[in-house]
């Protein structure tokens, strides 16, 4: 038995966490996933902003 076979080691999926945290606080399941998925999504956007689909650059050909 490796050490990758122990649950401390596996990380959890984004809709389990999200059942978990639903159920411990007694909250909607639907709306937990959603708010856990937009957060995920806010982090990446705020690591890499060219992913988000919002992203304006501000190169501008009209510039030279």
């Amino acid at each position: 038995m490796s050490m990758k076979d122990f649950p401390w080691n596996k990380e959890p999926d984004l809709k389990t966490m999200a059942k978990e945290y639903a159920e411990c606080h007694n909250l909607d399941l639907a709306e937990t996933e959603k708010k856990f998925e937009e957060a995920r999504l806010k982090v990446i956007y705020e690591m890499n902003p060219i992913l988000d689909p919002n992203f304006e650059s501000s190169d501008s050909d009209t510039d030279i």
